[in-house]
């Protein structure tokens, strides 16, 4: 099944702001996430600002990331899958990963080099794109990378193209799908495709190592814990607007990707 290459572009990277650089710091620390010692921050990956050669083995298996970050490939292919899809990403592409992202990492090719770079999370997705030329990028962040950061935000609204590097396969579409809608039932997507639901449950895992309905299962959970961790309302609110049975199967699987239960969350995280 062949389907049109769909551009991933999300609506906080290219938002109109102001080119001030000042009122652009502002716009770009507004949130940012402060966890307490309550949390146990060893199960989630961390990443450290600035360029970064890997080496020719390097592969990680699905980990988790708390905080929000970019990255930007100067150089090589290394391929990546999770809740942004599945991409090979070359020289030139940029991946924004939004809290609590959670994904896989492969080498396609020696030589890999690239930016990482702290980024700042108001819809709490991700996306991949494409910036023709990165050398101005990769100089800045070899002297200051808070700089890098500004000067990719602004590189994003004004010069950024569709990236190649998305695949858009049946198990891409159906992440996609559960994506924007965590409601759907893995049995009737695959009728509505013409596949047997047993081909998409294999399928869908060989290409991003686990199942379909626990992914979808894993996007409930962090649609809600971004909720928990933004906002005040209701527990019992949130459970049901995220499609799980009630407040009690909303904190299993808030705690099993996070390893702290809701009520946690909401008291050890504050937003400046």
């Amino acid at each position: 099944m062949s389907h049109p290459k769909r551009a991933v572009l999300n609506p906080f990277d290219l938002a109109e702001a102001k080119q001030n650089k000042l009122s652009l710091a502002v716009t770009l620390f507004t949130y940012r996430l402060n966890v307490s010692s309550t949390i146990d921050n060893s199960r989630f990956r961390s990443i450290k600002p600035g360029i970064d050669a890997l080496p020719c083995s390097f592969s990680l298996p699905r980990h988790r990331h708390l905080r929000a970050y970019a990255t930007v490939v100067l150089s090589g292919c290394f391929e990546e899958s999770g809740y942004s899809g599945r991409i090979r990403a070359t020289a030139g592409d940029v991946l924004i990963h939004a809290a609590l992202d959670c994904h896989a990492n492969e080498m396609v090719s020696a030589g890999v080099k690239l930016i990482r770079l702290d980024w700042m999370d108001i819809s709490g997705v991700g996306g991949l794109y494409y910036l023709a030329n990165v050398d101005e990028l990769a100089r800045t962040a070899e002297k200051d990378v808070t700089e890098a950061m500004h000067l990719l935000k602004l590189a994003l609204r004004e010069q950024c193209l569709p990236s190649p590097g998305q695949k858009n396969d049946w198990p891409d579409l159906l992440l996609a799908d559960l994506a924007r809608d965590a409601s759907i039932k893995i049995g009737a997507w695959a009728e509505i495709n013409g596949l047997a639901r047993e081909t998409v449950s294999r399928g869908f895992g060989a290409a991003y190592g686990i199942s379909p309905s626990i992914l979808r299962a894993e996007l409930r959970a962090r649609s809600a814990w971004l909720r928990i961790t933004r906002g005040s309302e209701c527990l019992c609110r949130i459970a049901a607007e995220t499609g799980f049975a009630d407040q009690a199967h909303m904190t299993r699987w808030v705690r099993r990707i996070t390893g702290a239960p809701p009520a946690v969350w909401r008291r050890s995280v504050s937003i400046t």
